[in-house]
């Protein structure tokens, strides 16, 4: 488990904030769940250097052209044509069709989909953007393409030197080092909150500096939430994402359990192996006080270490981010835990209403402020019939250009640490980089291994049945410790 970290968060180096914003491995409940609609240009450097030794031709000497189909999401498809139209500036030949489609919204109804093509040797789609947190049990089986073995020495070089490393590394083979995936986006978890609700009971903008890199623990800030929402003209306190589904395993649950000093393996050290040799330590006491919290969050009986207030409603069980998006848009909720992407689509919809939107860092417990690691990356389908185009699609998407105008229309973080100055100096995001550096600074992946998908189902589905009051969180965490170890074990 890694240490507490209730002091204040020091200032970084530009590369540090990148590469602690890229290390992330989580979210799984991004795709398709992209918010922002800011259509600023992307500006700067075009990225020109990116397409050296870019071909325009099939290996047989033919021209390329045809479709590509890309498993994108909701946001792609629906800014379509502006993503398209910087992938052709930055290289892909007009005779290519590209298609970004929505694929599905879940996480995890994206990855079965994409397990179904693959099984099926579908040539559709040819691209697809994988969730990091469950990419590499696809390599290993050999269900995407070998990037390495595919593209030229130098771009895979080029996205080495110049990707965020833990991101660059979610998308290679774990023995082999060869590159499969290449980073699209990081992302990772904060608070967004109305500032305007806040100043109503009392709370200052000095309150507000504070939080932007100071956490303040479960118990305030459940406090604070309550106090808003009585006085506020708004149907929920604070919305999260507790559904039965991969986000909850790998994200909402594991910021819980982390800030309570709790781990799933012992510590950070075991997250990734080795498996069957290593402790499971996801049915101890302090396992059992990050269900509690998350338990009185929604209910306040007391049943966690901590003095939290239930701010949250029922239905936060059954939830996922475009839910708690939507609802904190819409001005129905005091605060929402939710990705950097929505921190965009807020400031978006609160422009020019009497909505003010803050952003802090997630609260703190006894172990301190953890934020899930998220962040998606773009892999290719070995059946695809035209990898030839599919491979311009790669080159062109690995271009400043197209990272800044992902930033622009769709709030997605750039995946290199050059464009960090981009992000500073962004009118959505330049405001909130205090608390956007903390998190970046206080990150926790999930284990991700081969046995994770199966592992993340198992416990997505306990921590479940505890938040819904099927069974107690004592109960959930005995069930979880046997069903991991018994998963450990037949690995």
């Amino acid at each position: 488990m890694p240490n507490g970290n209730n002091g204040s968060s020091s200032s970084v180096s530009r590369r540090r904030f990148i590469q602690a914003a890229g290390a992330a491995g989580v979210t799984a409940g991004l795709a398709g769940c992209g918010g922002g609609d800011t259509t600023t240009d992307s500006g700067g450097d075009t990225g020109g250097d990116d397409q050296d030794g870019a071909t325009t031709g099939t290996a047989d000497g033919g021209e390329i052209g045809g479709k590509v189909s890309v498993f994108a999401g909701k946001v792609w498809e629906q800014n379509e044509d502006k993503f398209t139209k910087v992938l052709h500036e930055q290289g892909v030949p007009d005779s290519v069709d590209i298609q970004l489609n929505s694929a599905a919204q879940q996480t995890g109804s994206k990855q079965q989909r994409l397990r179904t093509q693959i099984n099926a040797e579908s040539k559709d789609p040819d691209l697809v953007l994988t969730d990091n947190g469950w990419t590499i049990p696809f390599i290993v089986r050999g269900d995407l393409v070998n990037l390495t073995e595919e593209m030229s020495d130098e771009f895979i070089s080029q996205v080495y030197d110049e990707g965020v490393r833990s991101m660059v590394q979610t998308g290679q083979h774990p023995d082999t080092g060869d590159l499969y995936s290449i980073p699209v986006f990081p992302d990772f978890p904060t608070v967004q909150y109305r500032k305007d609700l806040f100043k109503e009971v009392g709370y200052t903008e000095s309150d507000f500096q504070q939080w932007q890199s100071n956490p303040i623990s479960w118990s305030k800030f459940s406090s604070i939430v309550a106090e808003a929402k009585q006085a506020g003209d708004v149907e929920y306190g604070h919305v999260w994402q507790g559904k039965n589904y991969g986000g909850l395993s790998c994200c909402t649950f594991n910021e819980f359990l982390t800030s309570m000093g709790g781990s799933f393996f012992g510590g950070e050290d075991n997250l990734f192996g080795p498996i069957g040799d290593r402790p499971v330590t996801i049915g101890n006491e302090k396992a059992i006080d990050g269900i509690e919290l998350g338990r009185d969050l929604i209910y306040g009986e007391g049943e966690s270490p901590l003095d939290v207030k239930g701010v949250s409603p029922k239905e936060v069980a059954g939830w996922i981010e475009p839910d708690t998006k939507s609802i904190f848009e819409a001005q129905n909720a005091v605060t929402q835990r939710n990705w950097t992407y929505a921190i965009g689509g807020a400031a978006n919809k609160f422009e020019g209403t009497d909505a003010e939107l803050g952003v802090m860092p997630l609260p703190k417990g006894p172990n301190g402020s953890w934020h899930a690691q998220g962040g998606w990356i773009l892999s290719m389908n070995p059946y695809s019939d035209n990898k030839a185009a599919a491979k311009e699609v790669i080159k062109a998407w690995w271009s400043d250009a197209m990272h800044k105008t992902q930033l622009d229309v769709a709030n997605y973080m750039p995946p290199k640490p050059s464009l960090y100055d981009y992000v500073k100096e962004h009118p959505t995001y330049g405001p909130y980089f205090k608390p956007l550096n903390y998190a970046a600074e206080n990150l926790m992946p999930r284990p991700t291994t081969s046995v994770w998908p199966t592992q993340s189902t198992v416990i997505a589905k306990q921590v479940n049945a505890a938040l819904t009051k099927k069974k107690s969180a004592a109960d959930a965490a005995q069930q979880l410790e046997t069903k991991i170890k018994a998963i450990e074990d037949q690995a």
